[in-house]
């Protein structure tokens, strides 16, 4: 995946020209740095305030600049807006590097950046724009699913609208610098929203019967979307590592849907279906391939419906092996949220079984759950 054509790698020439993006980057690769023992603490806190100085001061130029521009769209085309939204996008990296890093308030700041620069609905062209974009809608959607709300991209955003041949196929292509495609990216964005529809109307007591028929529709579509994926494992020492993190995602999706738009309990066996074909699958991951850097949201996703304790013991050597070789902070702090979701489990659904079906109230397990997300601080992409 890595090579000229990597967008990534190509930030690095347009920070030669934009100070947002050079201090951007090497607060990254000093923070990464810092977790292989090759830094101080000192010089990655130098770093680290030196671009938050650099980001505040552009800012405070959209800001202070021509009135016309704080009222409405700023005009696009601008590469020194474009490198801020890139910068401002990127402090995803900076966070999941520090273990006590907040991502909140630069996912904010990047969607006021966003609208304000009219990204929200425009194609962008250059690579630096479309990268910046493309990185936000999946950091969006991710950060929504670790805190169980939203997605702070309105429903209009371009790239929720499912269009293979305009983001995966061309480059820089979505598919490969985030490993899921993105339809299913939007499938993604549809389980947010719904998901939140649908705990609104328990909250309030009242029928969620058209919720489900659409819930019912969604998974259909994305079964019609993934028919090409089994989740056998038999053969994956022949598929590419990119095609199995793909499966990774589309099997984290389901789980997603079962755990909560029908709020399946973790024991029932569709939850465990799906959770056993995420663990499968991601054994045959290897650690350092390359793709599975993109591993960890479905990983904790999926880790935290494990049961047995076959399972968990996997789950901890996977997570150990991952630590390992990427050394972003917040995985053992995602660990640590595993481990207390597991707990939570095996207290209350274990010692108190109730059955759950779609439609019913929220059990107490899921509430507390959800209480852990909405009040972490963890990111991880």
């Amino acid at each position: 995946m890595d090579g000229p054509d990597n967008p990534y790698r190509q930030l690095s020439w347009a920070a030669l020209s934009s100070p947002v993006l050079l201090d951007t980057i090497v607060c990254i690769a000093t923070e990464h740095m810092l977790n292989f023992g090759l830094g101080s603490v000192s010089t990655a806190a130098h770093c680290q305030q030196r671009m938050l100085r650099t980001i505040g001061q552009h800012l405070r130029l959209i800001e202070v600049g021509d009135g016309r521009e704080t009222r409405s769209v700023v005009p696009a085309g601008n590469h020194d807006h474009e490198a801020l939204v890139t910068a401002v996008v990127l402090q995803g990296v900076v966070v999941a590097q520090s273990e006590d890093g907040v991502l909140e308030p630069h996912m904010r700041c990047a969607s006021f950046l966003m609208q304000t620069l009219g990204l929200f609905h425009q194609i962008p062209h250059s690579i630096l724009t479309r990268t910046a974009v493309q990185r936000f809608a999946m950091v969006d959607v991710m950060l929504a699913i670790a805190r169980q709300r939203r997605p702070y991209a309105p429903g209009s955003f371009n790239l929720h609208q499912p269009d293979a041949a305009r983001w995966d196929r061309t480059e820089p292509s979505f598919h490969k610098m985030t490993g899921c495609p993105q339809p299913l990216m939007c499938f993604l964005v549809r389980i947010s929203h719904l998901a939140c529809e649908i705990e609104e109307r328990l909250e309030q007591d009242t029928s969620i019967s058209d919720l489900l028929a659409e819930a019912y529709r969604l998974e259909n579509d994305l079964r019609s979307w993934g028919t090409h994926y089994t989740g056998i494992t038999l053969t994956y020492n022949e598929r590419p590592p990119l095609d199995i993190l793909t499966e990774c995602f589309y099997w984290t999706s389901h789980l997603l849907l079962a755990r909560r738009v029908f709020r399946d309990p973790t024991r029932c066996h569709r939850v465990q279906h799906f959770a056993q074909t995420c663990f499968g699958l991601m054994d045959h991951l290897s650690t350092g391939c390359g793709p599975d850097s993109s591993l960890p949201q479905p990983f904790y996703l999926a880790a935290r419906e494990a049961v047995t304790p076959n399972d968990r013991a996997w789950v901890r050597q996977k997570h150990r092996s991952m630590t390992e070789y990427y050394r972003e902070q917040q995985r053992n702090m995602a660990m640590r949220l595993t481990e207390q979701v597991w707990e939570i489990t095996d207290k209350l659904e274990l010692n108190n079984p109730v059955e759950i079906h779609p439609g019913q109230a929220i059990s107490s397990a899921d509430r507390q759950i959800k209480a852990l997300d909405a009040s972490s601080c963890l990111f991880i992409f």
